[in-house]
């Protein structure tokens, strides 16, 4: 039984390689995204509560009140698109560096 082995063309790498870096840039800006919303919606919520912060006896009941502020259905829902958009942006992470293997990898071959 005979094994076929896939070839590239240059032409088709250097598209993969093109595609993948405009999803690394889309899926960073989207990381960027979900990042700043959900700071936003922090700070919004830190400053709505700043009374009853303020009125925490120690670090520790501030941050159990903050704890409680926070958790909502708004906070959960920003803290899934963020997880997503890591997620997302690390596969594409991956995908630069598989193909930026593939790339050393053809041009140890073509020197030998």
């Amino acid at each position: 039984m005979g094994t076929t082995r896939a070839t590239l063309e240059p032409e088709e790498l250097a598209k993969r390689i093109n595609q993948a870096y405009k999803q690394l840039a889309i899926t960073r800006g989207q990381l960027v995204e979900a990042n700043e919303a959900m700071a936003a919606y922090e700070k919004s919520a830190k400053i709505a509560n700043a009374e009853t912060l303020l009125e925490a006896k120690n670090e520790r009941s501030m941050t159990i009140y903050l704890e409680g502020i926070l958790d909502t259905p708004r906070r959960s829902d920003l803290s899934e698109k963020k997880t997503q958009a890591e997620v997302a942006h690390y596969e594409a992470r991956m995908e630069v560096e598989c193909l930026e293997l593939l790339v050393r990898l053809l041009e140890a071959t073509a020197r030998k």
